[in-house]
């Protein structure tokens, strides 16, 4: 496992943002040298991947990788030899406030999903986890005051979905396990939950942080700026999705407070994050970011939307992150902001919306939750058809009445707990639908 202080850690983030274009470049190829020579090592599966490729290759020679190939090669894909699949989906599915135990007594681990619906956990190392700790800390909450996230002082609530090996879950209950004395200012809210009932539970709560989806948060400060939610913020912070320009504004009007943005990912970790701007400002001395087109060849910084997206975390050494494809669709400009010359990344691909049906506003991204997780769906979508019925298609490893019935009676179930006993979801076996611009199938979409 690498390790490193608190200390260094902080100094190396410090330094490295206020570093010019050529010396962060040169950082970023030692860094990326000194891990491929460690994966070659110590990964099978690297080994024989990056056979006959020196240690400090241009990163165009390394192959690319991606969540289906790495998921089959998982064993040998970990560097530390203890490690195995079933090993560590039994750790990120136990129930954390019985077992607050680190993985192998020094790793954390969280699972994502994703396009494939088979969950990938993810372990992280202690190097990891303060690179990125000081990333949060020095580039995302630097317009914010020092303390607003000691929550001995102040409440926070997340509106999150609340599941096991869910990262931001995950972190909530670690929070909760570390300091039981203050436990009581942290709150967990499901985005399952309809906006009526989300606004009632944070008017009880009052906290003063919150943290969010995109779209949950857009629709909460519509909610506080109609009178209906009552909050007074100290700092806003949204991550998971895409925080758009428009509501950025929104939501510095209806808090009056600062607001941050977190593009990050389970793989990956703090890819880019604002810093006291709108805009997202790529960490590139610790995230490599590819943009790729149609054939994965780089772009560069150019005008156009890519295909996808590689990215490599130079800072896993146990589980590593190297020229990883994502189908975000992105493009890279050199910076907008004076006070940090870090460069821009701009996402088309993660924005999510709310859907209302019986009469009540859900976020889509309690959709997304569930029917990533869920047994055998390889891909899906929410189609609606009437204001009382949303059609789930997908694409199924198995018969899709075995597969999309039980989700479709799930998440009717959850709609009359919710208060709307006429709605409900229904599967077909149509195709998915693509949006009306040729491009990629959206997740829900209303016909």
């Amino acid at each position: 496992m690498k390790t490193i202080s608190i200390e260094h850690a902080k100094a190396l983030v410090q330094a490295g943002a206020q570093l010019p274009l050529n010396e962060r470049m040169k950082l970023q190829r030692q860094r990326l040298t000194e891990l491929v020579g460690h994966v070659k090592e110590h990964s099978p599966y690297f080994a024989r991947l990056y056979a006959g490729v020196a240690c400090d290759a241009d990163i165009t020679q390394l192959p690319i990788t991606d969540k289906a190939t790495l998921l089959a090669n998982y064993d040998d894909w970990v560097t530390d030899r203890r490690l195995h699949l079933q090993q560590v989906l039994d750790y990120v599915n136990r129930d954390p406030l019985k077992n607050r135990s680190l993985l192998l007594d020094q790793y954390t681990a969280l699972r994502t999903s994703g396009s494939t619906g088979n969950p990938l956990p993810m372990v992280r190392d202690d190097y990891h986890n303060k690179i990125h700790g000081q990333l949060i800390a020095q580039r995302l909450l630097c317009g914010a005051g020092a303390d607003v996230l000691d929550i001995s002082k102040h409440r926070r609530a997340s509106v999150i979905h609340l599941s096991n090996g869910a990262s931001s879950y995950g972190a909530l209950l670690r929070m909760k396990a570390a300091h039981p004395e203050s436990a009581d200012n942290l709150l967990g809210i499901s985005v399952l939950d309809s906006v009526d009932h989300i606004v009632s539970q944070l008017n009880e709560f009052q906290p003063e942080t919150m943290a969010g989806y995109p779209s949950m948060l857009a629709q909460l400060a519509i909610e506080q700026l109609q009178g209906r939610l009552h909050l007074s913020l100290k700092h806003v912070t949204t991550s998971a999705e895409m925080l758009s320009p428009e509501n950025y504004q929104l939501l510095r009007e209806a808090f009056r407070c600062p607001v941050a943005n977190n593009y990050c990912m389970t793989e990956g970790g703090e890819v880019a994050m604002t810093h006291d701007c709108p805009h997202l400002h790529i960490n590139d001395d610790w995230v490599i970011v590819e943009p790729v087109d149609a054939n994965n060849c780089p772009m560069g910084m150019a005008d156009e939307w890519s295909a996808g997206v590689l990215i490599t975390d130079l800072t896993n050494y146990v589980q590593p992150i190297i020229r990883y494809f994502v189908s975000d669709v992105v493009r890279i400009s050199p910076s907008a902001d004076e006070c940090c010359p870090l460069p821009v990344l701009h996402i088309r691909g993660r924005a999510l919306d709310m859907y209302t049906i019986g009469g009540k506003t859900f976020s889509v991204a309690g959709l997304v939750t569930e029917a990533e997780v869920w047994p055998n769906l390889v891909r899906y979508q929410f189609v609606q058809t009437t204001p009382d019925t949303i059609e789930v298609r997908g694409v199924c490893q198995a018969k899709p009445e075995t597969v999309l019935q039980p989700l479709c009676d799930h998440l009717t179930q959850f709609l009359t707990r919710q208060g709307c006993p006429a709605a409900r979801f229904t599967w077909s076996s149509e195709p998915l639908l693509h949006n009306k611009r040729g491009g990629k199938i959206p997740t829900y979409i209303k016909i």
